[in-house]
């Protein structure tokens, strides 16, 4: 099949439809859309895309990502983009021993201490913007998480806050007092009713705001702060995994709270949390 626009049109809606199905989110789609026309778009339209050979395949990736030095994961996912591509619209297995995936460095993740986030909330004038750093710190949301918040899932009385997660799915997590306090005094201050569905709305009041609009504002504040660069908004969900392990609390608990569908991924947290000053059978003096 020629890779002519309207085949590429056909072949990228036949791709959400099928992950549609699959419960996958948008921002899955939106992944997987911009690493297959970025794949598509390096090949004329002459070519028949169903039939490039596996080894065509895997030089496109070695030199658009891995010379280009994309990081691993971004190639992961190029990878499971192109794969997806040709199983759904050609029925076609590509060979993992051909295209494999790439081995992953996991990193201890970078937390903020408690001193620096208190002085970023005290020192924060807009409400708006003290909620989603609370929400994160507090909470452990993720941004998609804090701007697609709904009103209806705030539960004060119970501690206790509905999230809807990765692939849609639901949990609940810790609602400490501090954010009831000032998500009421953000409620009051923009006349927000349990009427209105989400919490942050978009600038055109229809739908819940852009996530990139939240990062956007810390990327603000890490440069008007001069934070290290390997701080992220991200990185306020880290801190409050670690801190929750630091002051006792349950692993299961803490994976269910973060919506981690393995222990494993909820394991990394130990290794920032242990205090080595403590440690059972070692002596310093």
């Amino acid at each position: 099949m020629k890779n002519t626009e309207k085949n590429k049109n056909k072949w990228v809606e036949k791709v959400k439809y099928t992950l549609e199905l699959g419960g996958k989110s948008e921002k899955t789609f939106h992944n997987y859309k911009s690493h297959i026309n970025r794949f598509l778009n390096s090949f004329s339209e002459n070519i028949e895309i169903n039939k490039l050979s596996e080894d065509k395949i895997a030089d496109y990736f070695i030199k658009n990502y891995i010379q280009k030095n994309k990081c691993a994961s971004t190639l992961n996912v190029g990878i499971a983009s192109v794969r997806f591509f040709y199983s759904v619209c050609f029925q076609r297995k590509l060979n993992k021993d051909v295209l494999p995936s790439s081995k992953i460095t996991k990193k201890i993740p970078t937390i903020i201490s408690k001193q620096l986030f208190i002085k970023l909330v005290n020192e924060e004038s807009c409400l708006k913007y003290k909620c989603f750093l609370l929400l994160s710190f507090c909470c452990g949301l993720r941004v998609e998480e804090v701007a697609t918040i709904k009103i209806e899932n705030i539960l004060p009385q119970e501690h206790k806050l509905k999230v809807l997660g990765k692939g849609n799915k639901e949990r609940y997590t810790i609602l400490p007092d501090i954010v009831t306090k000032f998500l009421r005094m953000y409620c009051k201050e923009q006349k927000i009713t349990r009427k209105q569905g989400f919490l942050f709305v978009s600038y055109n009041k229809e739908g819940h705001i852009n996530p990139k609009s939240i990062t956007n504002y810390f990327s603000a504040l890490k440069i008007a702060y001069d934070l290290d660069k390997n701080i992220s908004f991200h990185s306020l969900r880290h801190s409050f995994a670690t801190y929750y392990l630091m002051n006792g609390g349950n692993m299961i608990t803490l994976k269910n709270m973060l919506g981690h569908a393995h222990l494993n991924t909820t394991n990394i947290y130990l290794h920032i949390a242990l205090n080595f000053n403590e440690l059972e059978g070692i002596k310093y003096v």
